[in-house]
């Protein structure tokens, strides 16, 4: 299973993601803003990031254009209510974004993750 870190400022939406993914066997870290997810990124390995992008202090957009963190990441699964996210702009890193707008399902979640998981294993082969 994979070692995931769920950023959102919103603490009902970290608290579905967190129990959702934790029963299918993930473990799951939690931050409520980029800043504190950086801090985290840079003193942990983690195999999946995902984020919202509207935040204090630091937006999911700044956060994921650290490529010394994100380089290692297997994926990103970025969740947005905005309506433009098709025009964010996306780092240099693309091919590790995905987004997934809201309103979500804890199923599209965890089906994107285990796609992630699953790349990642069926590429090392």
């Amino acid at each position: 299973m994979a070692k995931i870190l769920v950023v959102d400022d919103k603490p009902h939406i970290r608290h579905v993601i967190e129990l959702w993914l934790g029963a299918k066997g993930h473990d799951i870290t939690c931050a409520d803003d980029g800043e504190a997810a950086l801090q985290l990124l840079r003193a942990e390995m983690f195999d999946i990031l995902i984020t919202d992008v509207d935040m204090p202090r630091m937006d999911g957009m700044s956060l994921i254009a650290h490529d010394d963190v994100v380089g290692r990441l297997r994926g990103v699964v970025v969740l947005t209510g905005r309506e433009d996210y098709a025009d964010l702009e996306a780092p240099s890193n693309r091919e590790k974004i995905h987004f997934l707008p809201k309103p979500f399902s804890p199923t599209g979640v965890t089906r994107l993750v285990n796609q992630l998981v699953s790349e990642d294993i069926l590429s090392a082969s």
